[in-house]
């Protein structure tokens, strides 16, 4: 049963950015499959990250509603938003044929901002890493809020040149969720308990 919900719980939201990408694939075609795939994975790569930020919100919400650890549904968002990402960077590696795609731009703020999704790439790894091992790395959980920067990073990536996000209705979902994703540390440390004055 608890199988049947952690199903459910995963499947939803995924099909929810699919639906968004297959949308955008039709309304603006991809003759090129490469540049179609990083468009696809652009896409679902950024809305993984998000329901993966977003679940830790509420990780006694998350186990109820579906049965599991809150850490198995978490990690099976940011894995697959590390595979995601990784395609969608290999990819534009293929298209634009230099591997200069995975270097951050330095020369301006406005270029950092543009191609950010170079830098939020390895510091979802770091993260991801650092919380993997997390028994050698006691100062993980620190380490694990620069999740937020690198969501941030990957917002102004996609909406400086992301071809799927010209659009308001787009425009306005990634101002959306970005927002939400901005909560959610607000909401984690509202919710700590607070020790009791003497």
């Amino acid at each position: 049963m608890n199988g049947r919900r952690l199903l459910f719980a995963l499947t939803m939201p995924l099909l929810f950015f699919s639906l968004i990408a297959a949308f955008q694939l039709w309304w603006i075609p991809s003759p090129d499959p490469v540049y179609a795939t990083i468009r696809v994975a652009g896409i679902l790569a950024y809305g993984s990250s998000f329901l993966a930020i977003v679940a830790s919100a509420s990780p006694r919400d998350i186990t109820k509603l579906t049965g599991n650890p809150f850490l198995r549904v978490h990690h099976i968002f940011a894995i697959s938003a590390l595979a995601l990402m990784m395609i969608h960077a290999t990819a534009t590696w293929i298209s634009f044929g230099t591997p200069s795609v995975f270097l951050p731009e330095l020369k301006s703020l406005r270029g950092f901002l543009m191609f950010g999704g170079r830098v939020s790439l390895p510091l979802f790894i770091l993260t991801a890493l650092t919380a993997r091992f997390s028994r050698s790395v006691p100062f993980w959980r620190k380490i694990h809020l620069l999740n937020y920067a690198a969501f941030f990073l990957v917002t102004t990536h996609a909406l400086m040149i992301g071809t799927d996000f010209d659009s308001p209705t787009m425009r306005g979902l990634a101002y959306f969720m970005t927002a939400i994703a901005v909560m959610v540390p607000a909401a984690r440390y509202f919710r700590k308990p607070r020790p009791s004055s003497p």
